[in-house]
């Protein structure tokens, strides 16, 4: 038997789709029998769209997307009393013009005496291209992704999931939609959001309409993606918005850096996403996407080493970035693998989700909070967050003479060249404990208020 919709209803399900991190379909009787139902779909990121699922025998069996629900009237929205409105016309519609068509199709149907011998045509090679979706296009990209351990994946999800399934282009038939409806979509982000939230979902976006493009001439590629019938990409000529993508070059000064570390020493009330943190910085700046995706086998506590996969860019195999445990670093790896095991966790920092790790975003929230603070103690102090570590950590080490090579093998950057990728087989393993342990050592100086000398 199924339940009326209503505001609370609707909330508890929205809440139960971000925690499970899946669609919810919710119906609604319209009250009487026969004509179809109104349902509403609620996103994991949020989004809640009213459609009307009318019977197959008048002639749809797709649902039709009716508009976002809001619980007060406003504008580009519906609430419950007007979505169960249109849908009731649309039954009636829909159920009067059934009724017409039935006996024009039987009589189209019906073969006549010219056209009832078997066709002696040849038939068609290929089939019509179906109207898979753009949030369709979009997810299947992002499982991809996943399903790929590219680090990128959850950061791509999220901002499908907030920027893309609310709006009216999401249901449109991702190879319909037009260069000019994707700018206007993109002018409304920067505008409601950022210009670099308006960059990076171009960005994904783009990639996800490549990826469909490239399945044709993919003999790997899963045969879904051929299902598009996508012929172009419609990003390609939208403007790359690169004004709002400037590199920061901010970097801490010794008297931050050795608030923030001093913080993360005490371990009172210490979170998951605060180790992962100082794990990051132990481990002398690694990226968080790829320290939050390290699953307890990845973690050899007799060799005291730990093994990153190394995914950005178009690798299709991550590259395995194996580096040492130092000291402090290694006490930390072995509380966190104690606690994972104890919780029965593949991930080294897991989240309260079973099965899943805590998200990049997560950490970069630690560095949020923790800025807060010395805001609050400092009026003055200057903006950072969490990718300024890596800066930071890097600037640090050469000041204290590590080379520029050594640097590269640590942080893993600029090493996709011919030499590296070809030639140059040495693990650099004993270079990069050697960094690792000096990085310790400016560590533990900075916070008793000392500063080492370069060497």
């Amino acid at each position: 038997m199924h339940q009326r919709l209503n505001s609370s209803r609707i909330k508890k399900s929205t809440e139960l789709a971000r925690s499970t991190g899946r669609d919810l379909w919710l119906s609604d009787d319209l009250g009487a029998y026969g004509m179809g139902r109104l349902v509403l779909r609620i996103s994991p990121g949020g989004a809640r769209r009213f459609y009307y699922r009318p019977l197959r025998a008048a002639g749809r069996s797709k649902a039709i997307p009716l508009g976002l629900y809001s619980r007060t009237k406003q504008v580009g929205h519906l609430t419950l009393t007007q979505a169960r409105k249109q849908a009731s016309n649309l039954a009636v519609s829909l159920d009067t013009r059934s009724a017409v068509d039935t006996a024009e199709t039987v009589r189209q149907t019906w073969p006549s005496p010219a056209t009832s011998q078997i066709s002696t045509q040849p038939r068609p090679t290929t089939m019509a291209p179906s109207n898979h979706s753009l949030i369709q296009l979009c997810r299947s990209y992002a499982r991809h992704l996943k399903d790929n351990n590219k680090a990128s994946a959850r950061a791509v999800e999220l901002a499908f999931e907030r920027f893309i399934a609310p709006t009216e282009l999401a249901d449109q038939p991702a190879r319909q939609i037009s260069p000019t409806a994707f700018t206007d979509l993109l002018r409304g982000i920067i505008s409601a959001s950022s210009g670099y939230s308006a960059s990076k979902v171009r960005s994904y976006v783009h990639s996800a309409y490549a990826y469909a493009l490239s399945a044709r001439l993919n003999p790997s590629a899963p045969k879904s993606q051929l299902d598009y019938g996508i012929e172009s990409n419609p990003i390609a000529g939208i403007d790359a918005l690169a004004k709002y993508k400037i590199a920061r070059t901010r970097y801490l000064r010794d008297d931050e850096f050795r608030a923030i570390w001093r913080g993360l020493q005490s371990t009172k009330k210490f979170t998951i996403p605060g180790r992962g943190l100082r794990l990051c910085i132990l481990l002398g700046g690694q990226r968080a996407e790829q320290v939050v995706s390290v699953k307890t086998s990845q973690v050899d506590l007799e060799a005291g080493t730990i093994l990153l996969l190394d995914g950005k860019g178009n690798r299709p195999i991550p590259r395995q970035h194996l580096l040492p445990l130092p000291p402090q670093a290694l006490e930390e790896v072995r509380w966190l693998l104690s606690y994972a095991q104890s919780v029965k966790s593949p991930y080294l920092l897991p989240s309260k989700m079973p099965n899943t790790a805590v998200s990049a975003g997560s950490i970069s929230k630690e560095v949020l909070c923790i800025r807060h603070k010395m805001e609050a103690d400092d009026p003055h102090q200057e903006h950072f967050q969490f990718s300024d570590f890596r800066r930071t950590i890097e600037t640090k080490l050469a000041s204290l003479g590590v080379s520029k090579d050594y640097r590269a093998q640590l942080q893993s950057h600029g090493l996709s060249g011919v030499q590296n990728k070809h030639y140059d087989r040495h693990d650099y393993m004993r270079e990069k404990r050697d960094v690792l342990i000096l990085w310790e050592k400016y560590l533990t100086a900075l916070t008793d208020g000392l500063l080492p000398t370069a060497s």
